[in-house]
C-alpha cells in the first residue's frame, strides 16, 4: 500500500482498525495491491458513511488547507523544472502535503464513528480562517517570485504559520484509537518540518538560520 497509511501500520494495530473501520476493511488492507491507498480501500468497501457523532464542519476547512499547500508546492515545482533538485523538493513537499489531507481525512472518518474532543481542538478554530485567508495571499503571490530565494523563503512562511499546529489539534482532538495508536499521525509534522528545514539548508545555505524557527 501507498499513501499517508501503510499496510505494516494497519498489521501492527489490528485491534483499533477493526474497531473503528470493521473486519472487511481490515482483510481487504492485508489483501491490499502495492499501489491502493488507504483512502481509496475505505471507498471501495463503503466504509464512508453518515457520522454517528458530531464533528465540525471546520474539519472540511482543515483538509483544504492542506491541499491548497499541496497546489502550492505543485506550482512551484513546475516553475523550477529546469532545477532539478529544487523541482524534486517541492514535488516531495506536494506529496506530504497530500499525505497530510488525507490523514485529516480519516481524523474526521474516525472521530465521526468514535469520538471528537472539542477542547483540543478549540484553541486553533479561529487560526482557521485566518489560514485560508494568508494561504490565498501566498497562492496570489507566486506569480511574483523572481528566484529560488524567494521561493523557499515562501515555504518557510508557509510552514511557520499556524498550518501545522492546526493539523495536530484536529489529531489530539480525534478521540479514535485508529488515530491515536497510528504512528503516523504522530510524526507526519516532525518529520515534514525537518525534511524542509533540512533540504534549504542544503539548496539555500543563506536561509538556514531562517528554518530554524520551524523546529524551534
Amino acid at each position: 500500500m501507498v499513501g499517508a497509511i501503510r499496510k505494516r501500520d494497519i498489521l501492527a494495530h489490528p485491534v483499533v482498525t477493526i474497531r473503528c473501520f470493521g473486519w472487511p476493511v481490515f482483510l481487504r488492507t492485508v489483501l491490499a495491491r502495492r499501489r491502493q491507498t488507504f483512502m481509496s480501500l475505505l471507498a471501495e468497501t463503503g466504509s464512508f458513511g453518515p457520522s454517528a457523532v458530531e464533528v465540525p464542519e471546520l474539519l472540511g476547512h482543515c483538509v483544504e488547507l492542506e491541499l491548497q499547500a499541496k497546489r502550492i508546492y505543485e506550482m512551484l515545482s513546475e516553475r523550477f523544472a529546469d532545477r532539478p533538485p529544487v523541482r524534486e523538493f517541492f514535488q516531495t513537499l506536494a506529496r506530504q502535503e497530500q499525505s497530510h489531507s488525507e490523514m485529516l481525512e480519516l481524523c474526521r472518518e474516525a472521530a465521526g464513528r468514535e469520538g471528537w474532543l472539542e477542547k483540543h481542538f478549540a484553541p486553533w478554530r479561529e487560526a482557521v480562517p485566518r489560514l485560508e485567508q494568508q494561504m490565498d495571499t501566498v497562492e496570489a503571490s507566486l506569480g511574483d517570485l523572481e528566484s529560488v530565494r524567494d521561493a523557499l523563503r515562501l515555504v518557510i512562511q508557509v510552514e511557520g504559520s499556524e498550518i501545522n499546529q492546526v493539523f495536530d489539534g484536529v489529531v489530539a482532538a480525534t478521540d479514535s484509537g485508529f488515530v491515536q495508536h497510528l504512528r503516523p499521525f504522530h510524526t507526519a509534522e516532525e518529520t515534514h518540518l525537518s525534511y524542509i528545514t533540512d533540504r534549504i539548508s542544503q539548496l539555500e545555505p543563506s536561509l538556514a538560520q531562517e528554518c530554524q524557527t520551524l523546529v524551534a
